[in-house]
């Protein structure tokens, strides 16, 4: 298909905002939804498919038209927080363990994904930046990168989670202003832990440059967290995991997300990192400030064994990454696949309810303008995703299927 030509994608569509889903046409161009014709039932769709191709003829173009079949329509997901996955992990600083770990999760459904770091030394920081830079500029699939979480190094030692804690540092705005600097808008969210030194001066200036300001792996106290909310924190990760719990005389970090509605916060449906009820009660009480990540290191797709994250040693059984040393939890093998089915399980929510945390919500809190929907304007990027079987049967990145059969190829 030329980039000239029209795409007609017809049948089901949850379109990511929560709402009833609704039969009708989604049409591309260009790489973005020029139009959704709503077709008053299924039997419509044939007579909405005409209207689509006689505009489109009008205009001396050819449709392509696609039929979903029994598979809903929705838009691609949006992963605030992936290490890696497929063998390959963002701290390598490798182009094609880059593309490698991207075509992974788009073959689950990611088609807009934040590559997060790790605590490590400055240095490798610098390398993984660059080498995320250079992925973005040069590679087809660099449009599903929307840009760098740095997680850490600015936490706290007593919850490092499987972050190494080696290379724990106090906040230091100069090294964001220097990455700010040499990349600018590649960064889009910084984790730190807000009662660690030069916290408050580096939140500001990460906030006052358009970075998502985040609290995680942190020892704050409830009172901290509201001075940290002052200071222009409005995000939290991966809720109740590396982070002080709730106390009913300390509220801590975690009291601080269910109270604040400043605060979105992350949730890893993996049914290890959180007991089902835990993530109900979130849920429920942060409603559309809640979304799904994957946390997903590099073992996401590989077969249980030896791994690494992080520089530390992982092993993993059945599914599930933990550090050698302690046995903490390392990550997840999640796909936003599997997160979005584990939430629609666990919580007993159908697809077009639990949907947008895995889709406009996460992309609203990252302001990733044109994403995360299905409406006129925003990017083509599509899923086929087959609701009985909760799995992804086709994806769309930019106007353009992908073929996975090639290893992730642009058509």
């Amino acid at each position: 298909m030329s980039r000239s030509d029209v795409y007609a994608v017809a049948g089901k569509i949850a379109d990511g905002l929560g709402g009833e889903p609704y039969y009708g046409v989604v049409v591309v161009e260009d790489g973005a939804i020029s139009e959704v014709v709503r077709a008053p039932g299924e039997d419509g769709l044939p007579s909405a498919l005409a209207s689509v191709r006689e505009k489109a003829a009008a205009a001396g173009k050819m449709v392509d038209a696609v039929h979903a079949g029994t598979s809903a329509i929705v838009p691609g997901f949006v992963d605030l927080h992936v290490h890696g996955g497929a063998g390959a992990d963002v701290m390598d600083a490798d182009p094609q363990g880059l593309r490698t770990m991207i075509a992974h999760h788009l073959r689950h459904g990611t088609t807009s994904l934040v590559a997060t770091t790790m605590t490590a030394s400055k240095e490798d920081i610098d390398r993984a930046l660059e080498a995320v830079e250079t992925f973005r500029r040069s590679s087809p699939l660099g449009r599903a990168v929307i840009g760098v979480h740095l997680e850490g190094p600015f936490i706290s030692h007593k919850y490092p989670g499987a972050q190494n804690p080696a290379h724990i540092s106090p906040a230091r705005r100069e090294w964001l202003e220097e990455w700010t600097a040499r990349h600018p808008g590649l960064i889009r969210i910084l984790t730190l832990a807000p009662e660690t030194e030069g916290a408050e001066e580096t939140i500001r200036y990460a906030v006052s440059n358009g970075v998502v300001a985040a609290c995680g792996h942190t020892d704050a106290t409830y009172d901290i967290m509201k001075q940290a909310i002052g200071w222009g924190v409005t995000h939290s990760v991966h809720c109740c995991n590396g982070m002080r719990p709730f106390h009913h005389r300390e509220p801590g970090v975690v009291g601080a997300i269910l109270l604040h509605p400043e605060l979105s916060t992350e949730l890893i449906m993996d049914g290890h990192h959180l007991h089902p009820a835990s993530s109900n009660l979130v849920r429920q009480v942060k409603g559309d400030r809640v979304c799904l990540v994957t946390d997903a290191m590099r073992a996401s797709g590989m077969p249980d064994g030896d791994s690494s994250l992080g520089g530390l040693e992982v092993v993993v059984r059945d599914g599930v990454a933990r550090l050698k040393g302690d046995g903490s939890l390392a990550g997840s093998t999640l796909t936003m696949q599997a997160a979005l089915s584990g939430l629609m399980t666990q919580h007993g929510l159908p697809l077009h309810r639990a949907l947008p945390h895995a889709t406009s919500i996460p992309a609203g809190i990252v302001g990733a303008n044109g994403k995360g929907r299905i409406a006129a304007g925003f990017a083509a990027d599509l899923l086929l995703f087959d609701e009985e079987a909760h799995a992804v049967r086709n994806v769309m990145l930019g106007g353009e299927w992908i073929d996975f059969q090639n290893g992730g190829t642009v058509e």
